[in-house]
């Protein structure tokens, strides 16, 4: 097993070589569709989470990664880089403490508003956190609930309430009133780390134009108008009151 370890590892370490040293004016999709296809295939076998290339971080044609795919590759590559040597200790001593990465990990909860998505990441990334998107994670042959639960062993969560979906009341309104709501596997996942985290580890980011959801109206919602960045010290102040090591307040 510690053959097997050591190989990954070593796998692992040649491709971020080769990413690195990449030199041509375009990042072609399938060169790095195989870069980030070796990095899963090891990165699983010790137990480190994965890349997806998303559908935002293909040029037009699909031929080739643009600047955002390149940049979000080599983030993950600093965060593989990282692990690799707390990883290898994972595997070769069970009794071992909580790393300091677990602890640092937050999962953003969002719907289709990538914009504000990517925001998001950036400022967690910035305060020297560890954010967690669940479709950028590998599959693993998990169901989506099995792979939710997986990745869900977070310390906080931010959740995203973005106007991707309209609704109304109904009953006895001929022209019910739409309004803008936030996805409903948004509200399940909101739901579920306020029962796993508590609420004083959740926070929630809506923009001014989402309703908010009736069953838990009146907690305390922080608001953005176009931007997540509009409210980036607000967040982060909130990071910090719940004893997450953010590295820049201000």
């Amino acid at each position: 097993m510690e053959s097997r370890n050591k190989k990954a590892i070593l796998q692992i370490k040649r491709t971020i070589k080769d990413i690195k040293n990449y030199q041509n004016d375009y990042f072609y999709a399938n060169v790095f569709e195989n870069f980030a296809s070796t990095l899963n295939k090891y990165a699983l076998q010790l137990d480190l989470p994965g890349f997806k290339f998303e559908e935002f971080h293909y040029s037009v044609s699909k031929k080739t990664i643009n600047e955002n795919g390149y940049r979000s590759l080599l983030h993950y590559v600093e965060t593989l880089e990282e692990e690799l040597p707390q990883a290898y200790t994972n595997h070769t001593d069970n009794n071992r403490p909580p790393s300091k990465t677990d602890a640092q990990k937050v999962f953003i909860v969002h719907g289709r508003d990538t914009t504000s998505l990517i925001e998001t990441e950036l400022i967690l990334n910035r305060a020297g956190l560890k954010p967690i998107v669940l479709s950028r994670q590998i599959n693993s042959g998990l169901t989506l609930i099995e792979k939710f639960e997986k990745y869900a062993d977070v310390s906080y969560a931010v959740v995203l309430l973005t106007p991707d979906d309209v609704g109304a009341y109904v009953e006895g309104n001929i022209q019910p009133d739409l309004k803008f709501r936030a996805r409903q596997n948004v509200l399940f996942e909101l739901g579920f780390f306020y029962g796993k985290l508590g609420r004083s580890n959740v926070t929630c980011l809506i923009k001014n134009n989402v309703e908010k959801p009736s069953d838990i109206d009146g907690i305390a919602y922080i608001p953005f108008d176009k931007s997540v960045a509009e409210i980036e010290l607000h967040l982060l102040k909130e990071l910090g009151a719940a004893n997450m090591n953010v590295e820049s307040l201000w």
